[in-house]
């Protein structure tokens, strides 16, 4: 009866430790899916200012006045 008992003690501690284990483990998914989630919505604003800077870029350099084989500047 006492092997049985301290067999049945001995598991209980080790469901307990898993259970431990697997809170942990939560708690790491749920830090790394939050942190994911804010660099997911930085790359996005990143990626919105840089479309504008790209669309910027391209304004001004249409308005930059044309050279031709020479280097020299044409008339558009």
């Amino acid at each position: 009866m006492f092997v049985l008992r301290s067999t049945l003690d001995a598991s209980r501690r080790e469901v307990r430790r898993l259970d431990k284990v697997v809170a942990d483990q939560h708690k790491e998914l749920d830090f790394r899916a939050e942190a994911y989630g804010r660099l997911r919505r930085r790359h996005l604003e990143l990626e919105d200012d840089f479309q504008a800077l790209e669309a910027e870029f391209r304004q001004l350099k249409l308005t930059l006045p044309a050279r031709d084989s020479r280097g020299r500047f044409s008339k558009r």
